[in-house]
């Protein structure tokens, strides 16, 4: 009798544990699928968030997006229907903030909706309601910026000097993408038609680079304690890199005679700048270039990662190292990127941590806040000025004049790129935004000079307030 019990207690003991292991087994499968792989595998994430969307799209109702002066941007949601825009935000905004959706089990998502989805759609209050987004734009800049690409492709970002704060970045692509409508997104098979101008674009930064170069000549001065003689050239219209048979000319063939930093930038010489990039060197170029954050990812939280690159100038030859000087070789820039240079030397050479998400609530539970801090520290305070004084100037010859503007600094470029594009930027700052505009296709740069003019009278009103 005793040993039938000690067999049934074993046996009642084996299923204990055999159901235990089951349970275990069941609950660790679970885990690692929804709760662990989520947040070390994208593709488990979305598996997740399909299975959450599809269980709560009937009620779901999408957090609002706000401006900085908390005007609605994508709002008006109900239940199980996605926020709108109204115009002509729904255009002016739609490359920024992008879609979410969940077709077949397959998540689609870009831009910011697709970014703030965990806040948006998966943080819901009693009423079912995702969190409010307050952004760092201004829509009055941002339709505005729009509206002055006038249907060209390119971009214009504006970015607060001291904060890095995106006061607004306009993008038009080869298609008018309406955000109340994805489908629009379809109207073109163009390669590279879908994605955001000014962010995901990259191409040579065209004469921009000459202030890098400037920069990077400046310190060397400073370092060495150089003579002003340094900056002094004699230009024929023509420079041949030593030890090749590599040819440079400037724009329409012109020559100069004798120009110095300052008449070199303003008339943007590209003789001038072959030379004295070769005589600065590749190494102090590449230096500057990467404290200016070239040749790295610059990440956006909420918006994505801004890349570049540059080929590794301290063992280039001089033919490279001439090139890359004025803009060309092989340096692959985004016009955001552009912009924090511009933002960098406003800011006496302290560049700013790009943000466009400034806060995020659930009516009164904050669950995010930005802080501003220091990105890179690109040049002091002695090479800052001199550079400001000569990009002044530059400007002035731009028509953007202290009497009409008030104090505005500026540098032009034209980029010829490898599919025999023309890419054309301006980039600038006032005492307050910093400003990178950019279209494709353009003939030439002195186009841009209207549409700076026009932007930096929005900024100065707007500023004024």
């Amino acid at each position: 009798m005793e040993a039938r019990k000690l067999l049934s207690r074993r046996r009642i003991r084996f299923a204990e544990i055999g159901v235990t292991a089951v349970c275990v087994g069941f609950v660790a499968v679970f885990g690692i699928k929804y709760i662990v792989n989520p947040y070390l595998l994208p593709t488990s994430a979305a598996t997740k968030n399909t299975v959450k969307y599809e269980a709560i799209q009937n009620y779901v109702v999408e957090g609002d997006i706000v401006d900085a002066n908390g005007n609605v941007i994508l709002g008006n949601a109900s239940p199980g229907t996605g926020a709108t825009a109204a115009s002509p935000e729904n255009y002016s905004y739609a490359w920024l903030l992008g879609y979410y959706s969940v077709n077949s089990g397959k998540e689609n998502a870009f831009g910011l909706r697709g970014n703030l989805k965990d806040y948006s759609l998966y943080f819901l209050n009693s009423q079912n309601k995702g969190a409010t987004t307050t952004l760092t734009t201004d829509t009055g800049l941002q339709d505005f910026a729009y509206q002055l690409l006038n249907g060209q492709e390119g971009s214009v970002i504006v970015l607060d000097n001291k904060t890095g704060a995106i006061k607004c970045l306009a993008s038009q692509s080869t298609i008018n993408y309406d955000v109340n409508d994805t489908n629009t997104l379809l109207d073109t098979t163009v390669e590279g038609s879908q994605y955001r101008r000014g962010t995901y674009e990259v191409d040579p930064p065209g004469s921009t680079f000459k202030v890098v170069t400037s920069a990077a000549a400046l310190k060397k001065q400073e370092d060495e304690n150089l003579p002003d003689t340094f900056f002094d050239y004699v230009d024929n219209g023509t420079y041949v890199p030593a030890g090749s048979d590599f040819t440079i000319t400037n724009y329409g063939n012109k020559a100069y005679g004798s120009v110095n930093l300052e008449s070199g930038l303003n008339n943007s010489v590209n003789t001038y700048f072959a030379n004295l990039g070769v005589q600065v060197g590749g190494t102090r170029i590449q230096e500057m270039a990467s404290k200016f954050m070239i040749g790295k990812n610059i990440e956006i939280p909420f918006l994505g990662t801004i890349s570049s690159s540059i080929d590794d100038l301290s063992n280039a030859d001089t033919a490279e190292i001439a090139q890359s000087a004025f803009g060309q070789g092989h340096t692959q820039v985004t016009p955001f990127n552009m912009a924090l240079i511009a933002q960098a030397i406003a800011n006496n050479g302290e560049m700013m941590a790009p943000y466009i998400v400034s806060k995020i609530s659930s009516g009164r539970i904050p669950l995010y806040y930005a802080f501003t801090h220091k990105l890179s520290t690109c040049i002091d305070a002695t090479v800052d000025a001199k550079l400001k004084a000569i990009m002044h100037s530059t400007a002035v010859g731009y028509g953007l004049s202290e009497s009409s503007y008030g104090m505005v600094y500026a540098k032009t470029g034209t980029a010829e790129c490898a599919d025999n594009r023309i890419h054309t930027y301006i980039i600038g700052f006032t005492e307050n935004a910093s400003f990178c505009i950019s279209l494709n296709d353009s003939d030439t740069s002195t186009t841009l000079w209207y549409h700076a003019k026009k932007l930096v009278e929005y900024l100065n009103q707007m500023y004024a307030k």
